[in-house]
């Protein structure tokens, strides 16, 4: 225990933030945390410019038709409820994959209690989407369809093109779940066709908790579920109707977006593709590593990992006990469980109880991967 803690569990978080997303966060809470876009005093205006820059960079990031496409959230769960509870009606038909998380999962389960259509599309032995099923889902009808773009629990990556062009072919509008690829795949949501991107701030975009994004196509009829100031057209008593005022009710949290800004500008400074392969390298050195193990089953594919997580559990151990160890015996973090995703683990049959997953970032090395390996190899014996 003498020994550095190693985190994995980026998945979830990403840990540590660069040193530039630290210093952004302490000097705009110190020298221009005054409320943006409210007043005309020079902290004010020099918040605003913040909150425009970072604006700016989302949609530079992604691809956006405007920067006034780019509304700041919560976090990609309260992105993702702005985007189905703001545009999806009772009647409406919507498709989704087999391995969403629930911040999908529970805001569709409402609106099908209110009279929308839901339809899952199922898996296949690869982890992936059943497109042929996907697409005969669509040819019944689709008016959306919300995808996770890498799944949380296998870590392997929707085919998101060919997604974007069955539904659209029949009318429909993609939402894209980011969670887990803003950041580490490269997202032209003009070359992709999706219409709407939901992101957190502080997964791959490696900025602050508390700070999510929602990047919209144009003319999407969202209808606001919070309301309030927004610094704009003040002499009136209903909602601007004009993006992103329409759906920034509040003061924004202005540490957290200074901080997402500067983890934007770390990634581009060294390249979306670079910590991929990074990521993927790490995870490749595990099942490697782990291919010997008796009693392990990988929930990914180990021959080639498409990102840096990677799930597996151990036939003489229970995942959460797994967890326990390696934490309070070796000093590394892991996640176990169903990682806020039952319908995935439902579709590769390690519900209830789960798995244990790894998820690599980018300050990850290879001997925190042989750290691992040993232990698990450790508790085998």
């Amino acid at each position: 225990m003498g020994e550095e803690f190693v985190y994995l569990d980026n998945a979830a978080t990403t840990w540590p933030k660069p040193e530039q997303v630290y210093q952004a966060v302490d000097k705009t809470m110190r020298e221009s945390c005054a409320n943006p876009g409210r007043s005309s005093h020079q902290m004010s205006l020099k918040a605003e410019r913040i909150v425009e820059e970072a604006r700016q960079a989302v949609a530079q990031f992604f691809n956006a038709p405007s920067h006034k496409n780019v509304v700041f959230t919560l976090n990609c769960t309260d992105a993702l409820n702005i985007i189905l509870k703001g545009l999806i009606k009772p009647g409406d038909r919507v498709i989704t994959g087999p391995y969403e998380h629930n911040s999908v999962m529970r805001p569709l389960r409402t609106l099908q209690r209110s009279g929308t259509s839901v339809a899952i599309a199922p898996g296949t032995s690869d982890f992936s989407i059943d497109l042929d099923r996907f697409r005969n889902l669509c040819k019944e009808g689709v008016d959306y369809a919300v995808v996770s773009h890498v799944s949380n629990v296998t870590g392997c990556i929707a085919p998101v093109r060919e997604i974007a062009d069955i539904v659209h072919e029949k009318g429909g509008i993609l939402i894209l779940d980011a969670a887990q690829s803003a950041g580490i795949i490269d997202i032209d949501m003009q070359l992709l066709g999706v219409d709407v991107i939901a992101a957190p701030g502080h997964k791959g975009l490696m900025g602050p908790m508390g700070v999510g994004i929602l990047v919209l196509g144009d003319n999407l009829p969202v209808q606001p579920f919070r309301e309030g100031g927004t610094g704009n057209k003040s002499q009136e008593d209903s909602q601007p109707k004009e993006l992103p005022w329409l759906l920034e009710a509040g003061t924004a949290n202005l540490p957290g977006i200074a901080g997402l800004l500067a983890g934007i500008r770390y990634i581009q400074s060294i390249g979306v593709n670079t910590i991929a392969e990074h990521e993927k390298e790490l995870a490749r050195r595990l099942v490697d590593g782990l291919k010997k193990l008796d009693g392990i089953r990988f929930y990914c594919d180990p021959g080639e990992p498409q990102t840096g997580v990677i799930s597996f559990t151990l036939d003489f151990m229970d995942v959460s006990l797994t967890g326990t160890m390696l934490d309070q015996a070796f000093n590394i973090g892991v996640r176990t469980g169903l990682h806020c995703a039952p319908a995935a683990h439902k579709t590769i049959g390690t519900f209830p109880a789960g798995t244990v997953r790894v998820s690599f970032g980018y300050y990850n090395r290879s001997d925190h991967v042989d750290r691992l390996i040993c232990s698990l190899y450790a508790l085998a014996r």
